[in-house]
């Protein structure tokens, strides 16, 4: 059987009050040598005590439970090292700190708003959001505090934002192409992502980094599971190379072009988003940006949790705090010289 406070206090000869002011810092009137306090914690470890967390969280009106919303859910099933690192990040600050973490997938778009305010989360972490009004105003007035991540500059007003800085990103990936001397890309998204927060800042930002270049440039929505490569196959390609939103477009380009013969990257360059292990594993290794996703899920967490211990609820009244991310190009196999045809 778990072992009690008035376990500890029993074999320790004291009383509950002064277990509790030794091991949890209750009780500021009480006082308890230091003797005592040693032999308190000695009994504590020998009888294996530790905290009845959900009778502390029914005291302080707690569930310190975190809810983890996704907009969109399908990256799961898919060969998507982005959602670990993303919930090992989470984690990292939750587990410490004595939280639990709730994923709930989907959650708008399934017409379960109302549930994120039904007292069940301590404060909810928004991965990936979209733009519409319904899905901001749900969080906006939820009751609990909420943070972004992965949404730029403004995309909620009063909710914290962390963020990759697609700019520097993406200028990074076309200074690289432009100076492999391609001339002809294209942005790669599938039409999920295309809704989210995040899409529509990575597309604008590739198409801000394509004029200032002066490329000859397109993007395409393109479902990442059966992607078309045809025209690919000609000498006259519509483009030499293509930026994919994410890792594992990338590695659905990689494959069709495979399987029509296109020589990546003789023939055709690739870069993926993410720079993750699954990198490695793709033929060829696949040039990518590295964002440091743990880290900001990590850093997006730990800012949540200061938001829920917040007594006076000052979250409320302050300003959203908006934090970038700096990401630089991993180079590797798939991205060539531009084809001499083109």
């Amino acid at each position: 059987m778990r072992a009690t406070i008035r376990d500890v206090a029993e074999a320790a000869g004291v009383s509950a009050m002064a277990v509790s002011k030794v091991l949890h810092g209750k009780g500021t009137n009480v006082r308890v040598s230091d003797a005592k306090a040693e032999l308190i914690r000695k009994v504590a470890r020998e009888l294996h005590y530790r905290p009845n967390q959900n009778a502390r969280n029914f005291r302080n009106q707690r569930t310190n439970l975190i809810g983890v919303v996704f907009q969109h859910f399908e990256g799961l099933t898919d060969d998507n090292p982005y959602l670990p690192q993303m919930l090992n990040g989470v984690m990292a600050a939750l587990f410490p700190a004595g939280y639990t973490m709730g994923i709930c997938p989907s959650l708008i778009l399934d017409g379960n708003a109302p549930a994120i305010a039904d007292g069940r989360f301590d404060g909810i972490l928004w991965a990936r959001p979209d733009f519409s009004a319904a899905s901001v105003d749900s969080f906006r007035y939820c009751g609990v505090p909420v943070v972004m991540l992965h949404a730029p500059t403004g995309s909620a007003e009063g909710i914290p934002t962390f963020c990759a800085n697609n700019d520097l990103a993406m200028q990074r990936v076309v200074d690289h192409l432009h100076d492999l001397g391609h001339r002809k890309v294209a942005f790669v998204i599938d039409p999920v992502p295309l809704l989210t927060a995040e899409g529509v800042a990575r597309r604008a930002a590739f198409e801000r980094a394509a004029q200032i270049r002066n490329l000859d440039f397109e993007v395409l929505v393109v479902d990442q599971t059966e992607p078309d490569l045809t025209p690919y196959k000609s000498s006259n390609r519509p483009h030499t190379a293509l930026i994919a939103y994410s890792d594992t477009q990338a590695g659905g380009l990689l494959k069709a072009a495979e399987a029509l013969g296109i020589d990546v990257p003789g023939e055709l360059s690739v870069v993926g988003f993410d720079s993750s292990t699954f990198c490695e594993r793709t033929k060829p290794r696949l040039t990518s940006v590295f964002q440091p996703v743990e880290q900001m899920a990590r850093d997006a967490t730990n800012y949540l949790l200061t938001m829920v211990n917040d007594a006076e609820s000052t979250w409320r009244e302050s300003g959203a705090v908006t934090s970038l991310y700096d990401c630089h190009l991993d180079v590797r196999e798939s991205t060539g010289p531009c084809p001499p045809s083109n």
